[in-house]
């Protein structure tokens, strides 16, 4: 129960700043019109969305040899993602109704940077224009572990029949100071060397590696929004694969060990609930506008990757470390203890 409490506080702190951090302006940019708004949601939002997919995705192995039957391998590992520079700014030059003296605005894994920016909602026969000013939400890249996108992992490993292994990842989920939070996954992994013969009795090992994960996350905001209404919730949702070869050699200190296939997933990010919006025309007479669910952004990513790392054992544990070259580079690091 303290393991998963601590993990838990683990996941809490390292996923926090991402989703809190990043709302100082967020639910403003609600006020300009829906075409713009939706553009910049889902520019600012782009780089998290997807480094969360790469990120959550990775760390499944650190070796190609299967768990004999029964054996167990329980680990943590944390996976750091880099976003790539050209996605921490993203450019507002085709906004139709939204000015700045900025050139552009950080993503939210940009620099802690906040623009002005001059909102213009054209009139439309009802209603003259109007215009109002509100702060762009900023980038939270200084406050994340290494600057880059985290995801801590725990995760079981057991051997059963036919040469196979399956892995299985979980966080004790979450429901605390308006988070609710869960991360379910299932991976497969399958001797390939025992169809071999006497091949499989040497260090090397070559296996073939599945894996599908999910992770849902859903934020109160409506305790620190700056727009009045009711039941305002962000709903982040991630799910991802893998479709890989792995291999390893495996000796009695160090092993060494990678991974090359398919990766990806899809991620999606909602503010649902009632949102009233309040402007002021030219002679100060109060508008009000009401909008309810108004973002549901999808984003959706898939590339080969390739991972190299090591591991170092000891006497009752190991520890390890990779590197995986994709779109979104990917630091692992943990440790683990296993039984054979």
């Amino acid at each position: 129960m303290i393991f998963k409490l601590k993990f838990r506080n683990i996941l809490l702190f390292l996923i926090f700043p991402l989703i809190s951090y990043s709302q100082s302006g967020f639910e403003s940019i609600l006020l300009a019109v829906e075409d713009d708004s939706k553009k910049i949601f889902k520019r600012y939002m782009n780089p998290l969305m997807k480094g969360a997919i790469y990120s959550s995705n990775s760390g499944w192995y650190n070796t190609a040899k299967v768990h004999s039957k029964l054996g167990v391998d329980l680990s943590f590992r944390l996976n750091t993602t880099f976003v790539p520079s050209s996605e921490q700014t993203f450019s507002i030059s085709d906004l139709e109704n939204i000015t700045s003296n900025a050139k552009n605005l950080p993503t939210i894994i940009g620099e802690n940077r906040q623009e002005n920016l001059l909102i213009t909602i054209p009139a439309d026969g009802l209603l003259p224009e109007l215009k109002t000013t509100v702060k762009a939400p900023k980038g939270i890249k200084s406050k994340l572990p290494l600057g880059g996108v985290p995801a801590p992992v725990l995760q079981l490993g057991v051997g059963i029949p036919f040469d196979t292994e399956i892995i299985i990842r979980y966080s004790p989920e979450y429901h605390r100071k308006g988070i609710d939070m869960s991360l379910k996954g299932l991976g497969i992994k399958h001797n390939l060397l025992q169809y071999f013969g006497p091949i499989d009795k040497f260090p090397l090992n070559v296996s073939a590696f599945a894996s599908f994960s999910k992770m849902e996350i859903d934020y109160d905001i409506q305790s620190f929004s700056s727009i009045k209404g009711s039941g305002q919730v962000a709903e982040f949702s991630l799910n991802n694969y893998n479709l890989l070869l792995l291999a390893s050699l495996d000796v009695l200190v160090v092993n060494f060990y990678c991974g090359f296939g398919l990766t990806g997933g899809s991620s999606s990010f909602k503010m649902i609930g009632q949102y009233d919006l309040e402007y002021q025309t030219q002679s100060n007479v109060p508008v009000n506008k009401t909008l309810i669910d108004p973002i549901d952004i999808n984003f959706n990513t898939s590339n080969f990757q390739t991972t190299i790392g090591a591991k170092y054992k000891f006497l009752i544990f190991s520890t390890f470390i990779d590197f995986t070259f994709q779109k979104y580079k990917t630091l692992s690091a943990g440790i683990s203890t296993n039984f054979r």
